[in-house]
């Protein structure tokens, strides 16, 4: 736990922001630069109040105008969290160090009258620094199971806990900590790499920072995933790897803990697949948490851990990548997705419970969580004070987004060639 506490009794106002004349100083890009303050009360108790943040202030993972805290309250600002020691105001360590877990997650989707099941009570859990693929035929709950995950589309039954923290009960402060990489690139490829970084970073930090913060984090990004040296190209003119590290660097701008990408290699060659789960597995290595959906099984040994999805949703696999074939007694994934194919009664669950592997990387760690005895356990205060995050600014926004597409037009060079009777 890094303390970066300020004494209370010194002072009755302590100021929190990414200014550097804070009190306590964030340094973080999605806190305020004076995001809020830490006041004490002449009764000796304490109370947090935002000071109209971009990206609201956070008590037990609800937004907050003024709230009272105890020494079990969770203070979130930014990503990062705090709690009360004593008189002290302490930095809690951050989710990428905790634990990430899903927990009998089940999604049901009501069809011409009838339920069915697109996911079926899957559990496991999300190693730190690791890298994890997500793999099954068609329509086994593979992006069902990603949409769960990030709490955008809740299980209909089950639990994430990110840091032992429910997602879906405080998925308004948790939602920034984790990134989604969709399957089709959300870029405007008229753009340079740069451009259009620059023009992500300002719709996503707050009102309150300015261009030169915004750069040196989007220069940060660049040099993180290998894309300096193309950061004046245009999106048209990079391979489809590239571009894919384009998508990636959208989402890493924020500094998310954990990284959740819908089949990246979707449409790559060999090579290019490689190179993307190089990628990812450096990302990993980094010390963030990936999972990737993939149809590809050429660089599952990459991976630290492997889930395989059966028809239903069902779990029939998770572990080591280098141990899953001979768990299904083949040498190739075509037989194994044959199988599946072929045996679709057969209980691909049940056999993969009754295996070592459920007992040594799912039992114990998903399904029984460790619970506080009645007395030592610690109820978090009420929090009464409660409101919605607060929207960034729609006139700052519609700016942003009507300086891009002027980008756009101008950067496209076939309109801007085209003769006026072509137009």
């Amino acid at each position: 736990m890094t303390d970066t506490s300020r004494l209370l009794h010194s002072k009755r106002i302590v100021r929190i922001g990414r200014a550097p004349d804070n009190d306590i100083v964030v340094s973080d890009l999605m806190a305020s630069r004076y995001h809020a303050e830490l006041h004490a009360t002449e009764e000796g108790e304490f109370e947090v109040v935002d000071l109209d943040s971009s990206n609201g202030t956070y008590v037990n993972g609800h937004a907050v105008e003024r709230c009272a805290i105890g020494p079990s309250d969770l203070v979130g600002i930014g990503q990062t969290t705090f709690q009360l020691d004593d008189d002290r105001l302490v930095e809690r360590g951050d989710a990428e160090s905790g634990t990430f877990t899903a927990r009998e997650l089940t999604v049901r989707e009501r069809h011409r009258g009838e339920y069915k099941t697109l996911l079926d009570s899957v559990s496991f859990d999300l190693p730190e620094k690791s890298l994890v693929a997500i793999i099954g035929p068609s329509g086994s709950g593979k992006s069902t199971l990603l949409r769960a995950l990030t709490g955008y589309r809740p299980a209909d039954s089950g639990e994430v806990l990110y840091d032992g923290r429910d997602l879906y009960q405080q998925f308004a402060e948790l939602r920034h900590r984790i990134g989604l990489v969709p399957q089709d690139d959300i870029l405007h490829p008229q753009l340079t790499v740069m451009k259009a970084l620059r023009y992500a970073a300002r719709l996503r930090f707050p009102q309150d920072t300015d261009a030169a913060e915004r750069d040196a984090r989007v220069t940060e990004v660049l040099a993180e995933l290998g894309l300096s040296h193309r950061a004046e190209n245009r999106i048209t003119a990079l391979s489809g790897g590239q571009r894919k590290r384009v998508s990636v660097a959208l989402e890493l701008l924020t500094k998310p803990a954990m990284l959740l990408l819908d089949e990246p290699t979707s449409g790559l060659d060999p090579g290019l697949d490689r190179q993307v789960m190089q990628m990812l597995r450096g990302l990993a290595d980094g010390g963030r948490r990936v999972a990737v959906v993939t149809h590809s099984v050429a660089n599952l040994h990459m991976c630290d851990r492997l889930l395989v999805l059966a028809p239903g949703g069902r779990t029939a696999y998770f572990g080591p990548p280098q141990y899953a074939l001979d768990f299904f007694g083949h040498q190739d994934w075509a037989d194994v997705f044959r199988d599946f194919d072929q045996y679709p009664d057969r209980d691909w669950a049940a056999i993969y419970r009754e295996s070592i592997h459920h007992r040594t990387y799912t039992a114990g760690k998903s399904e029984e969580p460790d619970q506080p005895s009645d007395d030592d356990a610690v109820q978090p205060q009420s929090v009464p004070a409660v409101r919605p995050p607060k929207p960034p600014s729609w006139g700052s926004q519609l700016v942003t987004l009507v300086r891009r597409n002027f980008s756009v037009i101008a950067a496209d060079r076939g309109m801007s060639d085209c003769s006026p009777r072509c137009r």
